[in-house]
């Protein structure tokens, strides 16, 4: 097992949208998770409903629910849009509820709170989520799509333990974030590393492996970087990404090619 991966499975991993690739099988999905369980990749996003959902039916298959780290975030089923990627909705008392029954769980490992503007609003989902998390419900409460500004904004005894937001090659603004949430003792997610994987189709098919896994080292050799969700719709993609992590920081060659990538797939 790989103690020291900063790797994470993205919850994308487990629907048919937001990627370039068919929706895995339901044994694929278990592969990919027992894959990642067994390299020390324990950290499993779920971002929809309908993620929680595939991901309560695998864990529960394979028996390794104590062995993963779930973060779950809010975004709901809507009466009459099953099949939809809906939008986040603000936590209410039901909610936590509502993901535990779809995860096929009694707590969190991580509760993501989708950032707004609404900050008294945001202030009260804050609050909502540190009864959770007294009660034992939750284990930690993340902040999502966060902005730097949102960290002045966060009321005192707040449970933020982690930030999370897309950064990688081509989206650097997190960066600002980032630092700040390390100088506040908070541990930082990546999300997106590849922006969309279909961004890696623009390329030539004898390109995008290395492309894919340059971009990848790009984000984890990160000092300001904790964790990098990045969804894996193949078991065996575990391993390629795994290994593309352990060469460590890229060198000026590649780092040419970052350059490179970001100019021509923008």
């Amino acid at each position: 097992m790989n103690n020291n991966t900063k790797l994470g499975l993205g919850g994308h991993s487990f629907i048919g949208e937001l990627g370039n690739d068919p929706e895995a099988s339901f044994d694929e999905q278990c592969a990919i998770v027992s894959a990642c369980l067994d390299n020390g990749v324990v950290w499993i996003d779920t971002t929809y409903y309908q993620e929680r959902f595939a991901l309560g039916k695998v864990l529960q298959h394979l028996g390794r629910r104590s062995e993963a780290r779930i973060t779950a975030w809010n975004f709901f089923r809507e009466p009459g849009n099953d099949d939809r990627l809906t939008g986040f909705a603000p936590y209410t008392l039901d909610s936590l509820g509502v993901q535990l029954a779809e995860l096929q769980t009694d707590f969190l490992d991580l509760l993501v709170i989708h950032s707004h503007d609404d900050v008294e609003l945001l202030r009260r989902e804050i609050e909502l989520a540190s009864i959770w998390r007294a009660a034992g419900w939750v284990r930690e409460v993340g902040l999502g799509m966060a902005r730097r500004e949102d960290l002045e904004n966060l009321p005192a005894g707040h449970p933020i333990t982690r930030v999370l937001a897309p950064y990688n090659a081509f989206n650097v603004q997190a960066a600002n974030l980032f630092r700040e949430a390390k100088v506040r003792g908070m541990d930082t997610i990546a999300m997106s590393p590849f922006v969309r994987g279909w961004n890696l189709d623009r390329l030539e098919a004898d390109r995008k492996p290395a492309a894919a896994a340059t971009l990848l080292r790009w984000v984890t050799t990160q000092e300001i970087v904790d964790t990098v969700f990045v969804s894996m719709r193949r078991a065996e993609w575990v391993g390629t990404n795994l290994a593309a992590e352990m060469q460590g920081p890229l060198s000026a060659e590649e780092s040419s090619l970052v350059r490179e990538l970001t100019d021509s797939l923008k």
